[in-house]
């Protein structure tokens, strides 16, 4: 019974970190395990971001940033308050819908500091929720991330508009 039981927990274990090991591009992933393993963290909570942006959630999208944290949107003024980043936040959610899909770039990790840079490859589908109008929002993104008391966050956000997307 006892070979069973530590068989199976093997195959779970494996399986665990062969489904995260999948999800996380192997493109990104540094040699170093520990650095691959702050990458991974640090794509996870991207995604977290994106999940929120897609389904319009202010509430979730405001726990992924630090407190002390910026956002730079263009045509905008800065966020630097979480105040600001709410009202922004749920004045584009009352007047867009989005469907976001990140292509990453690349995702380092040094210390307690991650960068991020993403686009899209082809164009984030954005609905005018007052119109219906449907456009192609093309955009390249760079996160800062900090890790703070053990857990990452967003430190700067910001974006800016280019139709040729991915290029360095």
């Amino acid at each position: 019974m006892f070979i069973w039981q530590l068989f199976l927990s093997l195959l779970v274990a494996f399986a665990v970190n062969f489904v995260s090991a999948e999800s996380f591009p192997e493109e990104l992933r540094s040699d170093d395990p520990d650095v691959a393993k702050e990458q991974k963290a640090v794509y996870d909570l991207i995604l977290k971001y994106q999940t929120a942006l897609n389904s319009g959630d202010t509430k979730t999208i405001l726990t992924l940033f630090s407190p002390e944290s910026y956002s730079q949107w263009n045509n905008k003024p800065t966020d630097d308050t979480s105040e600001e980043r709410r009202k922004r936040y749920k004045r584009l959610f009352g007047e867009e819908k989005f469907e976001t899909d990140f292509q990453f770039d690349s995702i380092e990790v040094h210390g307690n500091m991650a960068f991020v840079r993403t686009h899209h490859e082809r164009g984030a589908t954005v609905v005018n929720i007052k119109t219906g109008y449907t456009s192609i929002d093309l955009n390249r993104e760079l996160f800062v991330l900090q890790k703070i008391n053990g857990e990452w966050l967003i430190r700067v956000y910001m974006f800016n508009t280019n139709p040729i997307q991915g290029e360095a």
